[in-house]
């Protein structure tokens, strides 16, 4: 039973969200109205963010001298992504971790030094982008000002310290609190000695987090919602920001609130949010699960071939 809630509460959320929209006569009009070709660009954008977040991950994996095809890369976070649908708390996390030791020999201390600085990387951005455009739409009277700030620095601290807690016990040391000491200075080493690979990784975090953007703000448009593209990025931001947390099944139910509240800020009504975010949820999952049902074959052989190859010698 264990194994299979996240997938029943996966269920449970896409029903009581759809049923939700099903009883709102005119956001069902407005999802009749989505046309064909802005479908076709909401696919497109999900398998550009795909890619981007799969180049963001390659980056990353230069700071332990790891080398990935970028095929390999894409289908490895497909696949990883999938398995935050299936498994608890970024179970596909895990899952990724897993096949980096199996098949290219990474130590799982330096996989949560990866995470730490990928994690890291994407929330100082998400929060600089999201109070850029608070500044440029002027909303500081509501609070934003000192909003998206606050849970930015929020989230950074919560994770560091969930991520090194975690993943303290891959490192030695003498007591636990070393140890999420270690973890925490190989995670700062990785900038002071690999400054290029860090810009790098900083710029495809731009990327990723501008293609999500985009993706949102087709989405939003399709369904009838007035979005500048600077309210698209505070929203964008905001919505990046949450994947933090992430304690449901990929993040299901804490986006779509996270969007309605962040719509209702810029003066989009909660309904239409909603329905723009499952929309833009949409597109991601069918790209997604494309990709990774034809990359998780090749992804299980080549781990498989790795482990026979240990075992032999």
């Amino acid at each position: 039973m264990k194994r299979l809630w996240p997938t029943l509460l996966t269920l449970v959320l896409l029903l009581g969200m759809g049923a939700y929209v099903a009883t709102q006569g005119d956001l069902i009009s407005a999802l009749a109205g989505v046309s064909p070709a802005q479908i076709g660009l909401l696919l497109v954008l999900a398998f550009g963010a795909l890619v981007a977040q799969a180049k963001q991950f390659q980056t990353a994996l230069t700071v332990s001298n790891i080398e990935i095809g970028t095929v390999e890369a894409t289908g490895l976070t497909a696949v990883n992504t999938m398995a935050n649908y299936y498994l608890p708390v970024r179970g596909g996390t895990v899952v990724r971790a897993g096949y980096m030791v199996s098949v290219h020999g990474m130590s799982v201390s330096s996989y949560v030094v990866l995470t730490m600085v990928t994690v890291v990387t994407g929330l100082v951005v998400a929060t600089t982008a999201g109070l850029a455009a608070t500044v440029l739409l002027n909303v500081d009277d509501s609070g934003l000002g000192v909003l998206v700030p606050f849970l930015g620095a929020l989230l950074l601290v919560g994770a560091v310290v969930g991520v090194s807690f975690v993943g303290s016990r891959s490192i030695t040391g003498s007591s636990r609190l070393s140890r999420i000491v270690a973890s925490l200075t190989s995670a700062a080493a990785v900038w002071r000695t690999n400054p290029v690979a860090g810009l790098r990784l900083v710029m495809w975090t731009v990327v990723v987090l501008m293609v999500q953007v985009a993706r949102l703000f087709v989405a939003f448009s399709s369904v009838g919602a007035d979005v500048g593209v600077i309210e698209m990025v505070l929203i964008g931001s905001l919505v990046s920001m949450s994947f933090v947390v992430s304690i449901t099944p990929g993040n299901l139910g804490i986006k779509e609130g996270v969007t309605a509240l962040a719509g209702a800020l810029v003066g989009v009504t909660s309904g239409v949010a909603l329905l723009g975010s499952l929309v833009d949820r949409g597109a991601a999952l069918v790209v997604t699960f494309a990709v990774g049902a034809v990359s998780i074959g090749p992804l299980i052989r080549r781990a498989s071939a790795e482990g026979h190859k240990a075992d032999e010698s």
